[in-house]
């Protein structure tokens, strides 16, 4: 914008507002030629007055000046004074006349989103493949084991949830597809209307997962024509939307989501992780620290937290994020070790340790290509792992 400026004939005088420097309207007059000017102006922030928005309050005391001297002004505003601005001077911002946003540059190549992001109702607390099977074996047992009347059907429906969940986790995708539709019909037969949320929630994860997003689109569609106050369902259906390219709609549906659950931290993770994937890294650091607000020792939202911190270029931050970690969760040693190798820009070294973990049997191809925080971390360099 400068040298295209410049090859007009113009000069590009910067403003940096402060304490001492925060009438704008007069800055300008004093240091340039309205003629031949245009102003870059910034540190709104910093403006001064006990709230420290003077700045803004000159602005919209002297806007006329901006139109009656034709002044060329471009603002550069961080996301908190983009907010500010019309906060503090309405009538300054009713006279803008265009506003772009400008997205980070390290928002990932990828077209959608892995579908670790997306929240299951069910969710068992076991991490290994053999804790898994042994809650799979045992939810099988107990449904063998139930009688087939009426008042057991929610149960039924219940567990079926679960084992869906189960195999979901162990990569056995056909096994949770059949759970899930035999649930789904036992809840239609018995009109079971939130069970059935839950299951085909299950199912449009599913089907986020094998790339069908329209599909998973209509699900979410139809379950939250009877299921609207369930804030799980619309900030999944946000996911679905980002993948399918609508990130304004995506973000008004995780916003709706968030008001109807606005203390769970699973969402606020997955808000984050969306606005990762629109490169708006500010925005995503300001949602992962809300989810580690409402649940701390949730080491998922510390290391979400610290790629954020990466990603936008402060790796002394995002290192605070995993030593953090490290204090909490031993058993996470190896996955903190990719992370901070791949922080550090040492790729290779992280890349040499997933693929280690993954021919120990440490961590399965399937949990690498789901999960998020790798994902937006090693980026492309995950295919030739993942093949």
């Amino acid at each position: 914008m400068e040298k295209s400026a410049q090859r007009l004939g113009q000069d590009i005088v910067r403003i940096g507002v402060n304490e001492k420097q925060s009438d704008v309207a007069r800055l300008i007059l004093e240091k340039g030629s309205v003629d031949k000017s245009i102003f870059f102006v910034s540190n709104l922030d910093q403006g001064g007055g006990d709230d420290g928005k003077n700045a803004y309050r000159t602005l919209n005391l002297y806007r006329e000046l901006f139109v009656e001297q034709e002044v060329r002004c471009v603002l550069w505003l961080t996301l908190g004074e983009a907010s500010n601005l019309p906060k503090f001077a309405p009538d300054f911002w009713a006279f803008r006349h265009r506003v772009i946003e400008f997205a980070s540059s390290h928002g990932s190549t990828k077209t959608s989103p892995p579908v670790g992001i997306l929240i299951w109702h069910m969710q068992d607390s076991s991490n290994s493949s053999l804790g898994l099977r042994e809650s799979a074996r045992s939810r099988e047992e107990l449904l063998s084991q139930m009688p087939n009347q009426t008042e057991s059907m929610y149960a039924k429906a219940e567990l079926l949830g679960e084992l869906g969940y189960l195999y979901w986790m162990l990569g056995e995708n056909d096994k949770a597809l059949k759970s899930l539709s035999q649930g789904i019909l036992l809840a239609e037969k018995d009109e079971l209307s939130q069970i059935k949320s839950w299951l085909l929630n299950g199912l449009a994860i599913l089907s986020y997962e094998k790339k069908e997003f329209q599909e998973a689109s209509e699900i979410y569609t139809k379950i939250l024509a009877k299921e609207s106050l369930d804030g799980f369902l619309w900030v999944n259906l946000a996911a679905i939307l980002s993948a399918l390219g609508k990130n304004s709609q995506a973000v008004i549906h995780g916003h709706k989501g968030l008001r109807l659950s606005p203390t769970d931290a699973r969402l606020w993770n997955t808000m984050g992780h969306l606005y990762i994937w629109m490169g708006k890294l500010d925005e995503a650091i300001t949602f992962f620290k809300k989810a580690v607000e409402m649940a701390p020792n949730a080491s998922s939202h510390h290391i979400a937290l610290a790629v954020s911190y990466s990603l936008l270029g402060l790796p002394g931050e995002s290192l605070q994020e995993i030593v953090l970690v490290r204090r909490k969760s031993a058993d996470l040693e190896l996955y903190l070790n990719i992370c901070q190798e791949a922080i550090l820009g040492n790729l290779e070294k992280a890349l040499g340790l997933l693929k280690a973990a993954i021919l120990n049997g440490q961590m399965t191809k399937t949990n690498v290509k789901r999960d998020p925080i790798l994902n937006e971390i090693l980026e492309d360099s995950l295919a030739e792992i993942l093949l």
